[in-house]
């Protein structure tokens, strides 16, 4: 069938092709609905403005932040009492099934993510500042600093003259919460001590064997009693596994990763891995080309429009995906008059009660369960994703709304917002190629 026809063989009138699937928006959400489409067989276009909030998140996956046993068990059980949650809309099943499919995606594209399988429970993984989060899944390098059963010291890495990981200001808060930790600082080799690099270009220099084992033998010394050995987030880009081994092999201790001021390389290497991956599928990615348009007739989206070059493409699919984030990815828009609106296909809708942004927050910036326009603002969608109106009734039926877009629930507050990207992908994908649980790998 050539590029540019319809699923019946007859010719688009315009445009650049046809694709089963289009994915707008290159966040956590968006790279998965991409990667378990091409992964079901579907030809794949992923088309975003920017790389989304991976970039600047620690890169762990939170599924539901209060379980405080089995994390999945948790889930499924709020599915079922808040069948509007989106955990709810996409199926008691759909979260375990979103992880699986994830680490799956991720594995494939050379990255390891690791969680409590022996219990379910939730990881206890510390910040740049000592606190801890709980969070369910992790990049494997952050999953081997789990402090849930820690015995003995930690030891916590810090370059000198680099501002963006303080080890002392960790472990004195560590020390706070009842864990015996202790700070080093080292030499970063060749690196001038006055320079301040950012965090890719030091993980390309942890690419290099030279390089990070001048670090390991400046904390071998210091690592003999330690139960573990902290790093930032910057071990390694492209050898980023190897480098993570051979460090550990060569302290002679556990080494683990610590989310660092953005970027974020732990985001950033998924992003790069899975962008590759793709290629290597020959599914289409366009990165930093907006979709400025969509064409929708009779309650189905023809095709959307990309500015790329000063001049506009035209692309067409059978199943569309938006993954543009919420109020601050810009998948929502706001002005200073208080309205409230989705850029592309101008969907309805759920915001804030008021009638101006005052009654958009609460009088404190940090309140516990989040801010009204956190919370009330989003998109509505049904079981399969489709968006809906205020009637309850399907606005476009081939179509599919996911992840912080999604109305019902906080993407700041409420501990889940990656894991309702990786449930409501893996349903809209589902959805779309009209898939059942076994068929959704090759």
């Amino acid at each position: 069938m050539p590029d540019n026809a319809n699923a019946d063989g007859r010719k688009h009138p315009q445009g650049t092709g046809r694709t089963d699937v289009i994915v707008i928006g290159a966040g956590l959400s968006g790279l998965a609905a991409a990667g378990h489409a091409i992964r079901a067989g579907a030809k794949v276009r992923l088309i975003a403005m920017g790389w989304g909030q991976q970039k600047v998140a620690p890169g762990w996956i939170s599924v539901c932040d209060r379980a405080e046993d089995d994390v999945i068990a948790e889930v499924r059980g709020h599915a079922v009492l808040h069948p509007e949650h989106p955990y709810g809309l996409a199926g008691a099943d759909a979260m375990l099934q979103g992880l699986e499919q994830f680490r799956a995606l991720a594995e494939e594209a050379g990255l390891f993510y690791d969680w409590r399988q022996k219990d379910g429970h939730n990881m206890r993984l510390m910040t740049a500042l000592g606190a801890i989060q709980r969070p369910a899944m992790a990049p494997r390098a952050m999953a081997y600093g789990d402090l849930t059963d820690v015995s003995g010291p930690v030891l916590l890495v810090g370059f000198t003259g680099w501002r963006d990981f303080y080890p002392e200001m960790a472990v004195n808060n560590l020390r706070a919460q009842g864990f015996e930790a202790r700070a080093l600082w080292v030499t970063l080799p060749g690196v001038d001590q006055y320079w301040d690099p950012w965090p890719n270009e030091l993980a390309q220099s942890f690419d290099n064997a030279a390089f990070y084992e001048a670090i390991a033998r400046q904390v071998q010394p210091h690592a003999r009693d330690a139960a573990l050995v902290g790093f930032p987030a910057v071990l390694g880009q492209d050898n980023h596994n190897d480098t993570v081994q051979r460090m550990a092999e060569q302290i002679g201790r556990p080494v683990f990763e610590i989310p660092t001021l953005p970027p974020s390389m732990p985001g950033h290497r998924l992003s790069r891995r899975l962008t590759h991956w793709m290629l290597h599928q020959r599914a289409r990615v366009q990165v930093g080309h907006p979709v400025v348009r969509a064409r929708v007739e009779n309650g189905r989206c023809l095709s959307v429009e990309v500015e790329a070059l000063g001049h506009i493409n035209t692309f067409y699919a059978d199943e569309f995906i938006l993954a543009t984030g919420g109020l601050y990815n810009g998948g929502i828009k706001s002005d200073d008059a208080g309205r409230l609106w989705e850029p592309l296909f101008d969907l309805p809708l759920v915001t804030p009660p008021g009638e101006d942004r005052a009654d958009w927050y609460h009088e404190r910036l940090l309140f516990e369960h989040g801010h009204p326009i956190h919370r009330d603002t989003g998109v509505r969608v049904n079981p399969a994703m489709r968006p809906l109106n205020a009637a309850g009734e399907p606005v476009l039926e081939n179509v599919a709304v996911i992840g912080q877009m999604l109305a019902g629930f906080n993407p700041l507050t409420d501990g889940c917002a990656e894991g309702i990207e990786l449930a409501t992908a893996y349903k809209a994908v589902q959805t779309a190629l009209q898939l059942d649980t076994q068929e959704t790998t090759r």
